[in-house]
């Protein structure tokens, strides 16, 4: 009898736990959903992602970070503004964890280290924050190449 009242009492909490996580999970879609402003089906899926503003006088290089930088995250942000003043292209640097750059922030929708390039044709923001943190240590040579390709595109 006691290990029938055991079992029930451990199934039930089961129960509960897994209904938690669930709904848990379930409001995290639905938050991505509203907080997402991209109008595309591939947004889980897409690597690069790319927004849309109107206004293309600050085009260039946007790097955001924080205080604290790990080589990865210095290597990506020496990089780029080597390549910006090769290119005689804009650079940013933003640090995520100054007062002021939160609209900034939200018109990126960057919450942590990143890297955009924004179109001055188009004032298309072009994400490529997967990408350079890939390569910019590992594979050099091809994150020198993208970023100088796409900023030539623009131009």
């Amino acid at each position: 009898m006691k290990n029938l009242a055991l079992y029930s009492l451990l199934a039930i909490g089961i129960s509960f736990a897994s209904c938690q996580s669930n709904t848990k999970k379930e409001t995290a879609k639905a938050e991505t959903k509203v907080a997402c402003t991209n109008d595309c089906s591939k947004c889980e899926k897409s690597a690069e992602s790319k927004l849309t503003t109107q206004n293309v006088e600050n085009a260039g290089i946007y790097y955001f970070h924080g205080d604290r930088k790990c080589k990865t995250c210095k290597a990506v942000g020496e990089k780029a503004k080597e390549i910006a003043e090769k290119m005689n292209a804009k650079f940013f640097d933003i640090n995520l964890d100054e007062e002021g750059n939160e609209a900034l922030a939200k018109e990126f929708q960057a919450s942590g280290s990143s890297l955009f390039i924004k179109h001055s044709k188009s004032g298309e923001i072009e994400n490529l924050t997967n990408f350079a943190f890939r390569t910019a240590i590992n594979d050099t040579k091809a994150y020198v190449e993208k970023l100088e390709s796409t900023l030539k595109a623009d131009m």
